[in-house]
């Protein structure tokens, strides 16, 4: 059995990190990866129950910057008006000093699903949202 968490090795976002093509953005506001799965119905003869077989995954998330550069744009560019999509590897890791370990995920074969060119509001802070895809992952590192 586990032992009680203390409330200090809760982490903290401010001491995520996410680098693109092994650049570090600082200016990251909030990232969020995840696996969505896929299962096939099974029937199976006899039993009434509905049984699931796994199929595969699918991953997606989100990172939210600070508006501060063109750099998704710069990234992305040349590549699309020439008709290809860059490739893109992306790293997203936590390493709350308090906490009991570090966590750091890399996504392959990524993919973004839109880049904004020029949003703006007064008296607003500028925001970049950039949800993506990805096609593979490894776990650099987990929390223990």
């Amino acid at each position: 059995m586990k032992k009680k968490p203390n409330a200090n090795q809760v982490f903290n976002g401010t001491f995520g990190r996410v680098f693109i093509n092994g650049e570090k953005f600082a200016n990251i506001k909030s990232f969020e990866a995840k696996l969505t799965f896929t299962f096939e119905e099974v029937n199976i003869a006899e039993d009434t129950g509905t049984h699931q077989k796994y199929m595969g995954y699918a991953g997606e998330g989100t990172m939210t910057f600070h508006k501060v550069d063109s750099s998704i744009m710069q990234m992305l560019l040349a590549d699309l008006k020439a008709g290809r999509f860059p490739e893109i590897v992306v790293v997203g890791m936590i390493d709350d000093p308090a906490g009991i370990g570090a966590e750091r995920v890399q996504m392959n074969e990524v993919t973004f699903d839109e880049a904004t060119i020029l949003k703006f509001e007064e008296k607003t802070i500028g925001e970049e949202e950039v949800p993506f895809k990805f096609a593979d992952f490894e776990m650099l590192d987990m929390a223990v």
